[in-house]
């Protein structure tokens, strides 16, 4: 690869935060909901800008993306609005997800027709996924500045300067709406730009493995997105909420899931460098994932719950703390108060 191409990543991202700072300063205190558009149009201005002044004429995977993830953003724009409902939410993700795959961003696990719907769900899973961390104290901008950068590296490791353009725009965006993120209130990013992180970077992912074998489709896949599964079993066990503060672990969830993002980028780009076997990495990503999600609901209901319910509640829905037996009828059904007795 020439040096030029080499410069998108670093041009894009530079770019990114500062469009992003810049952007997020003003709307801080006049629109709090366009924080994720902020980001979003920053990502897409520095991403285009990178890619042609260094590479050439825009990939048509990089404007596919920038196209379905704005859609997206928007769809999480409106949901923060107003109501918005579920089917529709899904509906509108899938349509997005499809139109990434047509354009070649897609799953390659088997070679057959099956990998079109396995890529759109997959897509759409893990838009989700990234939508739970905004929740998390805070963790979206952190998580997906450092998942953004080790995925811009290997991208330029496996000599794709567009993708990693893109990558690198998203984290230079993310990089620069930290600061305005680190006092509670100041910036709500919201679903907006959780959305728009989560389909930008699970579809940089799969562009980066599309063609290859099937170990190192699915170490690909599984190593950027093992922090927003965590994140997302961390919120879906999270103890119920009494102050206003963060509830249970999203106090101390942006560093931790910093910590696995970093190590399962360096894992990324050790297995794009050739150092560790594909398939050895996608065997523990896996199986890192599910002991981590066993050991929050494990603690969750050891602490928060009855002790000899936990190991049962593995497989049982989360949160089903429900009153067994003879439920008192409320007031508004015929049950009036009890009279008030006077004295003195």
């Amino acid at each position: 690869m020439t040096p030029l191409p080499a410069l998108a990543p670093a041009l894009a991202g530079a770019v990114a935060c500062l469009l992003a700072a810049a952007g997020l300063r003003p709307v801080r205190r006049a629109v709090p909901y366009l924080g994720g558009v902020t980001l979003a149009a920053a990502t897409a201005g520095a991403a285009v800008t990178g890619t042609m002044t260094a590479v050439g004429p825009l990939d048509r995977r990089v404007s596919a993306v920038l196209l379905a993830a704005a859609a997206v953003a928007l769809l999480g724009l409106i949901a923060d609005v107003g109501a918005l409902p579920l089917v529709t939410r899904l509906i509108v993700e899938s349509v997005a997800a499809g139109g990434v795959v047509l354009c070649g961003v897609q799953v390659t696990l088997t070679g057959d027709w099956l990998d079109g719907p396995v890529s759109v769900m997959w897509i759409v899973a893990m838009t989700n996924a990234y939508g739970l961390l905004d929740r998390l104290g805070g963790a979206l901008a952190a998580v997906a500045a450092v998942t953004g950068a080790f995925l811009a590296g290997t991208a330029l490791v496996l000599g794709d300067p567009s993708l990693a353009a893109l990558a690198a725009a998203l984290a230079g965006a993310c990089l620069g709406a930290l600061p305005y993120g680190r006092a509670r209130g100041r910036v709500r990013l919201g679903p907006s730009a959780s959305l728009f992180t989560g389909f930008v970077l699970t579809c940089t992912a799969a562009g980066l493995t599309a063609g290859r074998g099937t170990a190192v489709v699915a170490a690909g896949l599984l190593l950027p997105a093992l922090a927003a599964i965590v994140g997302a079993g961390a919120y879906a066990v999270r103890r119920p909420r009494r102050t206003g503060g963060p509830a249970g672990p999203a106090r101390k969830a942006a560093p931790a899931l910093c910590g696995v993002s970093a190590g399962t980028g360096t894992a990324g780009l050790a297995v794009a460098l050739g150092w560790v076997p594909a398939s050895a990495a996608a065997t523990v990503t896996a199986a890192t994932a599910t002991a981590l999600l066993c050991c929050a609901r494990l603690r969750h209901d050891f602490i928060y719950a009855r002790p000899r319910r936990a190991w049962t509640s593995l497989w049982m829905p989360a949160g089903d703390d429900r009153q067994r037996g003879r439920v008192p009828r409320p007031r508004s059904a015929g049950n009036p108060p009890p009279p008030v007795v006077r004295r003195g």
